[in-house]
């Protein structure tokens, strides 16, 4: 009996094993010239503080520093011939809250904030009105470090 069973649980296992789809015959080819040079980079945001011509991010960076960039407000707008650079996406909680740098090929691509839009938020600040902003007419954003 024992004899059996050993012999059908065998004859199973090979008969699946036969049958299996190996799945490479079914999947698409993999060419090096459909690769992308896009790459991109999160880092978490600590205060947003917003003046008349752009936001200042402060961002933790390594988990052990804090680096800031400026963000003009003209990113927000884009044209046809010259897409957005800065775009926001929306978090419930500052906790979640982080910036996307996209690079294409090495150079500067855009800027993606996931903030709380929410204003009353304690990430976000307010830059004295009065000021200008230095970086705020920038056309690229500079290499930050992470």
């Amino acid at each position: 009996m024992k004899k059996i069973i050993m012999i059908l649980a065998l004859l199973s296992v090979f008969s699946v094993a036969l049958f299996a789809d190996n799945g490479s015959a079914n999947a698409p080819e993999r060419t090096e010239g459909k690769w992308t040079d896009m790459s991109y980079v999160n880092v978490p945001i600590l205060k947003i503080l917003e003046g008349k011509d752009g936001y200042a991010v402060i961002y933790q960076k390594n988990r052990t520093g804090v680096g800031s960039v400026v963000l003009p407000k003209k990113w927000g707008n884009g044209t046809p011939k010259a897409p957005r650079k800065l775009k926001f996406r929306a978090v419930r909680t500052s906790l979640g809250a982080y910036m996307t740098v996209v690079k294409d090929g090495g150079e500067f691509k855009r800027v993606i904030l996931s903030i709380p839009m929410n204003k009353s938020n304690t990430i976000w600040g307010m830059v004295d009105s009065r000021k200008n902003m230095e970086g705020a007419d920038k056309d690229t954003l500079e290499d930050l470090e992470f």
